[in-house]
C-alpha cells in the first residue's frame, strides 16, 4: 500500500510571490482593454497638470517672497531712523515702498507676513496700540523669532494700555513658542515685571523661578532681582 504523501506547507512568503504573480496577470488584462488605458493616460495627464501647476505656483510665490524682501529690506532703513510715518506709508521719492503696502500685497508670503512685526512696533511707537496689535494678532508666518516678537508685541500693547496681567500672560506666552529663541530669556523678564507690577506675586515668583532653572546664566535674572522683594514672600 502506497503512503499518503505529508500536505505541504505553504509558507507566508509564497502567499505573498503568487498574490504578486496573481496582480501581475490582473493588471495586464486591465490594461489591455482600451476604455481602461484611456483612463489611464486621463489619469496621469491630471497628475502631470497637478505637478506643473504645483511647481508654478510655488515658483510664483517664492518669486513673490524675494520681492517682498526686497521691498522691505529697503523700507527697514527708514524704520531703523524711527521714522515711523515714513516707514508705514513709504518715501515715493526714493522709490520705497511703505510697510503698509508690503502687507497689503505680499501677506501670503514669508516676508511680507514679517512686515507685520515691523509695521506693528511702528504703531506701537507712535501710540497706535489698537493698529500694533492688529498686526502683532495677525502674524502667521512660520518664524518662530518673529511669531516670538509679535506675540510679546500683543504682551507690551496690553502693558501700555494697564492691564498688566494679561501682559505677564503675553510675555510668558511670547518665551514658550520655542525654547532656543533668544528673546525667551528678556520675555520672561518682561512678564516677572507685569506680573510684580500687577500685584500677581505667585505668578511673578514662580516665572523667576523658571528663568533661573532655564537660563542660570542669564543676565535677566539679576534685572529681576529688583522686583524680588515685592514677590519673594
Amino acid at each position: 500500500m502506497s503512503s499518503l504523501k505529508a500536505r505541504k506547507k505553504i509558507t507566508h512568503k509564497e502567499i505573498k510571490k503568487d498574490k504578486l504573480v496573481t496582480g501581475y496577470f490582473e493588471a495586464r488584462n486591465w490594461l489591455d482593454k482600451d476604455e481602461n488605458k484611456k483612463k489611464l493616460y486621463i489619469g496621469a495627464g491630471i497628475l502631470l497638470a497637478l505637478v506643473v501647476i504645483g511647481y508654478l505656483y510655488y515658483s510664483n510665490k517664492n518669486a513673490k517672497n524675494e520681492e517682498a524682501e526686497v521691498k522691505l529690506s529697503a523700507v527697514i532703513a527708514l524704520y531703523e531712523q524711527g521714522k515711523y510715518p515714513e516707514s508705514i506709508n513709504g518715501d515715493p521719492a526714493a522709490n520705497i515702498t511703505g510697510l503698509a503696502q508690503i502687507v497689503n500685497d505680499y501677506g501670503s508670503t514669508e516676508s511680507g507676513q514679517t512686515a507685520k512685526l515691523y509695521l506693528g512696533n511702528c504703531y506701537f511707537n507712535m501710540k497706535d496700540y489698537d493698529n500694533a496689535m492688529k498686526q502683532f494678532d495677525d502674524y502667521g508666518g512660520d518664524n518662530d523669532i518673529v511669531k516670538s516678537s509679535c506675540i510679546s508685541g500683543i504682551g507690551a500693547v496690553y502693558e501700555a494700555k494697564g492691564d498688566l496681567k494679561k501682559a505677564g500672560e503675553y510675555f510668558e506666552k511670547a518665551a514658550n513658542v520655542n525654547k532656543s529663541v533668544v528673546i525667551n530669556q528678556e520675555n520672561l523678564f518682561y512678564a516677572i515685571r507685569a506680573y510684580t507690577n500687577a500685584g500677581d506675586k505667585e505668578n511673578a515668583k514662580r516665572v523667576f523661578t523658571s528663568l533661573k532653572e532655564q537660563y542660570p546664566k542669564s543676565k535677566y535674572i539679576n534685572e529681576s532681582k529688583r522686583f524680588e522683594s515685592e514677590f519673594k514672600n
